[in-house]
């Protein structure tokens, strides 16, 4: 009789026959994925030699496949690493739910991981919301952005190839609830691998290793599951890819405690808040497509081609100069505002710099970052968030087409606006300072936010300016934000306080600048108060300072040189 994934069996119980009910391999596959190995503990135990230098600490996570092979993984890394699995893995649903569990307070080197084959075969067990690829991709994302917390290396194993015959009993017997072909597993994977390549996460391809002798390798023909010479082939692969990253600098341990964008050992809220506020001084740079268009608060989509400056390179180096010949020490630019338009190449839209229609077809961000890093000055890059306040979403987008704020909902807009965040964090790892604006608790919790940009780049500091005035200066994130307004005599929140030279916070023709002396006599109110002076400058279309701003810059660093300092106004 041909085999299917639906067969009678018969259990031997202490002499006595019992007639299984016609056991399904299928569902019995399912159910061994979550209860082939026994439950463990979760935190791990304490790893060690007994004497000399610990070994390095290896977590393998994953489903019941890996039951197979962890035992095979730490046979061939015995003396060489102290390898722990975490029980079954289960749904990305479940892994989101237990993963603090899973990681316990213990600290890994290297952190091999795969979640796939229950999010595809269980779809039909899931409620409805939480079914399909791409709810499947934006949970892997949320493990991924956490596993990187740990500072351990990651790897990705590929979920493993299962057998025809599994497919086609999920297809006759939940078609009218879930469609599901065999052409369907390319596209989960598919979705696995864009996770892992936008945030470099190292790929072990485990699937084309077993696909070509799957038969060979599978416990039965209609089994998701390997018998003992397919669990050592995949332990083989995963050992060899394991020890090699322990043999890198990167995953000795103590390195896990680094900071991978280069800015050192992680350190806390506090001491990130004392050094910014040693800083003093920066400078606010509006440069975006309202410059050219003329209007603060865009409206609706303008053309990519109004984004001409001109000029074939603007002149970020001056604007670096700028900011030293008035003694500031970091600067803060506009990368997307209120037109929704991105001043680097994004992989989320294409209303960015580099479109087809926009003449620059250069990243002003990464110029930008250049400039001001090779000056010896930090740079933080300021993103407009689009606040439920804008209300008629016809009018300011804030977003860009992709994610168009009239027929995509807050909450899709809140992940569009992550993703892009982490896209920056990524891309630029010099920055050490994230300006959100208009974002507060009507836009999401503030844990949520300092969750996801800290996941990305454990030692950001984050601050946020709150949509409403009366608002304005509350600590929400790590630094309180004022603008155009001081902080009171007897604040003791780390804050900024945000000015402008100009009249205008962008470009327009004829807007003269401020004095040094109404400049030194803000920014020392402003020191008294607990907070740093980040004062605005609005290069015009071509990019340029306005000759007048330029001088009072190079007059407020010489009276600040002199320490001519005014005394601060009550």
């Amino acid at each position: 009789m041909k085999k299917r994934c639906f067969q009678e069996y018969r259990v031997s119980m202490g002499g006595m026959k019992l007639q299984g009910a016609r056991l399904r391999v299928f569902a019995t596959a399912l159910i061994a994925l979550a209860a082939m190995a026994p439950a463990t503990t979760w935190s791990a135990e304490k790893a060690g030699t007994g004497r000399g230098k610990p070994l390095p600490r290896v977590l393998l996570l994953g489903d019941s496949i890996s039951g197979g092979y962890a035992g095979p993984v730490t046979g061939m890394l015995k003396g060489k690493a102290h390898v722990q699995r975490a029980s079954n893995g289960g749904t990305t649903i479940a892994g989101l739910d237990q993963i603090e569990k899973i990681l316990g307070e213990a600290e890994w080197d290297v952190i091999h991981f795969n979640w796939g084959l229950h999010d595809m075969t269980w779809q039909f067990r899931m409620k409805p919301e939480d079914r399909g690829i791409a709810k499947y991709e934006d949970r892997l994302e949320r493990l991924v952005v956490r596993l990187k917390k740990t500072h351990a290396k990651l790897i990705w194993g590929s979920t493993t190839p299962w057998c025809p015959e599994v497919y086609q009993y999920i297809v006759d017997r939940f078609k009218r609830e879930l469609r599901l072909a065999g052409a369907e597993e390319g596209k989960w994977r598919d979705a696995a691998l864009r996770v892992m390549k936008k945030h470099d996460v190292q790929v072990n391809d485990l699937y084309d290793l077993m696909l070509p002798d799957l038969k060979k390798y599978l416990n039965r023909p209609d089994d998701i599951h390997f018998n003992a010479e397919g669990s050592r082939r995949l332990g083989k692969q995963i050992a060899d890819v394991v020890l090699h990253e322990l043999q890198t600098p990167a995953a000795t341990a103590g390195a896990r405690d680094a900071d991978k964008t280069g800015s050192g050992a992680k350190r806390s809220v506090k001491q990130l808040q004392e050094d910014f506020l040693k800083l003093k001084f920066g400078m606010f740079i509006h440069y975006n497509m309202a410059t050219h268009t003329g209007d603060e608060w865009v409206v609706g989509y303008h053309k990519p081609s109004e984004f001409n400056p001109g000029v074939e390179t603007i002149n970020t180096d001056a604007w670096a100069d700028a900011a030293v010949s008035a003694g500031m020490k970091y600067g803060v630019l506009t990368v997307k505002h209120v037109a929704g338009f991105c001043l680097w190449d994004s992989k989320h839209t294409t209303y960015d710099v580099m479109h087809p229609d926009c003449p620059y077809k250069k990243d002003l961000v990464a110029q930008f970052v250049k400039s001001f890093k090779s000056r010896g000055l930090k740079v933080g890059f300021h993103y407009h968030w689009r606040h439920p306040g804008f209300r008629d979403p016809n009018k300011h987008k804030v977003l860009p087409p992709e994610c168009d704020p009239a027929t995509h909902s807050l909450k899709q807009q809140n992940e569009f606006q992550k993703k892009q965040i982490a896209e920056l964090l990524e891309k630029y790892p010099d920055v050490f300072y994230f300006w959100n604006d208009a974002l507060d608790d009507k836009v999401m919790p503030a844990q949520e936010i300092l969750d996801h940009e800290r996941g990305v780049r454990p030692n950001i500091l984050t601050s946020s300016n709150w949509w409403s005035w009366g608002k304005k200066g509350r600590p929400y994130l790590d630094i309180a934000v004022k603008e155009l307004r001081h902080f009171p005599e007897d604040n003791t929140a780390p804050g900024e306080t945000c000015w402008k030279l100009e009249r205008t916070w962008f470009w327009k023709k004829g807007t003269p600048s401020g004095s040094a002396k109404g400049v030194m006599g803000n920014m020392a109110k402003a020191h008294a108060r607990n907070s740093n002076f980040l004062l605005n400058v609005g290069p015009d279309r071509s990019g340029r300072i306005v000759p007048g701003s330029l001088k009072t810059l190079a007059e407020v660093g010489k009276l600040r040189a002199s320490k001519a300092v005014p005394a601060p106004s009550k």
